[in-house]
């Protein structure tokens, strides 16, 4: 009985989180992932039954069906459970974060200086990532900490690198929207950015 009840407790804080990890890469069958892939694509499917069908693929031990999951996923779904999570599985997979810097009116010198500095592009290596924590380090290999990490929370992400800092939100055309800015200064402002997904 105590057993049940511990996986009962383990089942919830799994579903009230919002992250299911692939503990590991399944084998589907042919059917399994005709089954799913059906029901990932049914736009008036419960969002909860579309949610565990691209958990099925996405745990798939074949790479392009885990590929497919997401950027189906992604594109079928209006709903911001199964949005969500595509999103985290993406950036789960990610061995480096890019973040494609734009130009504006309102930039400052220093800002153009650090957009002409990383060539437009603000790259990190991922050297840890934590599915249950909803975070990756750019900095550490065994832990996540606020001032050296990128933090996912929903469709938020939130960007730490030392001096560094951002935010970006998921857009509807599946790619993250927001701003980098190199340091807390006024003669520093928000540079447009994207992180893209895929």
């Amino acid at each position: 009985m105590r057993v049940i009840n511990v996986l009962i407790m383990a089942g919830i804080f799994i579903f009230q989180s919002g992250v299911i990890a692939c503990e590991k890469f399944n084998p589907l069958s042919s059917e399994e992932v005709k089954e799913n892939r059906d029901m990932l694509g049914k736009l008036d499917a419960d969002p909860l039954d579309r949610m565990f069908a691209f958990e099925q693929l996405a745990c798939s031990d074949n790479p392009n069906l885990r590929h497919y999951a997401m950027k189906e996923g992604l594109k079928n779904s209006a709903d911001p459970l199964v949005r969500n999570q595509v999103m985290l599985k993406a950036m789960m997979q990610k061995k480096r974060i890019d973040v494609e810097l734009n130009s504006n009116k309102e930039l400052t010198e220093l800002d153009k200086k650090f957009i002409s500095e990383n060539a437009g592009v603000y790259s990190r290596i991922v050297y840890y990532r934590s599915e249950k924590e909803g975070c990756l380090s750019l900095h550490y290999p065994d832990k996540c900490i606020p001032t050296i990490s990128l933090f996912i929370k929903g469709d938020k992400v939130e960007y730490n690198y030392k001096s560094v800092f951002g935010e970006f939100r998921l857009s509807q055309a599946g790619e993250l929207i927001g701003f980098l800015r190199a340091k807390n200064s006024s003669k520093y402002s928000r540079i447009p950015a994207v992180i893209k997904l895929f």
